[in-house]
């Protein structure tokens, strides 16, 4: 004999609204909380040149330029919100004759957790948070009272770093910041911030 099967669907419905809020909340939870210190008036270029299809991706930046380099030479890490991590690496050339090169670089899904864990700990560390006004300084103090001494290096590096969220950004730049990091000229702790900051998501690419 069988017995009828009683279903509370409000019990059910209730189950149901829950655990579609978890896995929302959990979706949501894949990208931190960024303190913006920019907004643009139109959505950010990256999602065109790397043509994203998830428009509201978050975007890493890693780049150099520079006379010798004949361009932008960037890196670039892709935040989608369905949780899924996409890399490029991107060649804008300052020749207009000559094509932007761009070349998707796989990451494995075991490896995902590594990229959000990193962007984490920059945002919960406050790794992001760097002094734009100091990043450029090239005079200092001479030994003699009332003297100055200004640093030209005359083919060098620029270094960029950014990260973008449709029209949100966080954005900086330094040229030849470990020269003047190495001499200690004022701002050189921001500057010292700016390299690690690269540095770290460099390592990161290089090791998944």
């Amino acid at each position: 004999m069988q017995w009828p099967v009683v279903i509370n669907m409000n019990k059910v419905l209730i189950f149901i609204f829950i655990l579609s809020s978890t896995i929302g909340f959990s979706q949501d939870s894949l990208i931190p909380k960024i303190e913006w210190n920019g907004t643009s008036e139109n959505e950010n270029q990256y999602v065109a040149l790397l043509r994203l299809r998830d428009r509201n991706s978050l975007i890493v930046k890693v780049a150099y330029t520079g006379y010798w380099l004949k361009g932008i030479s960037g890196k670039y890490i892709v935040f989608q919100n369905d949780g899924k991590i996409k890399r490029y690496n991107v060649f804008q050339p300052t020749d207009s004759d000559s094509k932007t090169k761009i070349k998707r670089k796989r990451v494995r899904k075991k490896d995902f957790e590594y990229y959000r864990a990193h962007l984490r700990n920059c945002v919960y560390e406050n790794k992001l948070s760097i002094i734009k006004s100091k990043l450029n300084i090239t005079e200092k103090p001479g030994a003699k009272k009332g003297t100055m001494i200004t640093k030209v290096i005359s083919d060098g590096a620029n270094y960029h770093f950014g990260i973008y969220q449709g029209k949100n950004y966080i954005a900086y730049g330094s040229y030849e910041p470990e020269s003047f990091i190495e001499d200690e000229f004022p701002g050189y702790q921001e500057r010292k911030k700016l390299v690690d900051l690269m540095s770290g998501f460099e390592s990161l690419m290089e090791k998944y």
